[in-house]
């Protein structure tokens, strides 16, 4: 049996079959909404919150030569409370990386990664020819094993500023 995470009331087992703890605050939406809207109006998209088994935050939506609607890309939003250039490299998830890959590769989509730090806001751009690095490591002060998985190490200096 794995120990409560941090804050949590939910003791759980680790296995496949049983639902990981949410994290993810009523707080946290609310600051990932006002990105969206940021990043909306800065790059001239509409954007749709996705849902959660889609395992990105929002849809880029463009209008097609039919005038319907088309996903043409997803991003996903972090918040973090530090400023941007307190690491020299951005961790995320590889799932969440491969997850990125896969929908470019199955549906040509562009797909970008939005952090906003304490004093900017940055955008990554992933590219399906390149080769990214992958670690070991995640947020052990949860206590929770699975936070702590494969990941990928992005340069600060490949984020565009907003």
């Amino acid at each position: 049996m794995i120990p409560k995470a941090k804050g949590s009331t939910q003791t759980w087992i680790k296995s496949a079959t049983t639902p990981r703890p949410v994290y993810e605050t009523a707080a946290d939406l609310k600051n990932e909404k006002k990105v969206a809207d940021f990043v909306s109006k800065k790059l001239s998209c509409r954007l749709v919150k996705l849902p959660f088994k889609y395992q990105m935050d929002y849809g880029v939506l463009s209008i097609g030569v039919d005038d319907k609607e088309y996903i043409t890309g997803m991003i996903e939003i972090k918040c973090r409370k530090i400023p941007k250039d307190k690491y020299d490299t951005y961790m995320i998830s590889a799932k969440k990386v491969l997850t990125m890959l896969q929908y470019m590769e199955k549906f040509n989509l562009n797909m970008k990664l939005i952090v906003r730090w304490t004093d900017v806001i940055g955008s990554y751009t992933f590219k399906d020819n390149n080769m990214y690095n992958i670690g070991y490591s995640g947020r052990f002060e949860r206590g929770d094993l699975q936070d702590v998985e494969p990941v990928v190490y992005i340069p600060i200096k490949n984020f565009d500023i907003l």
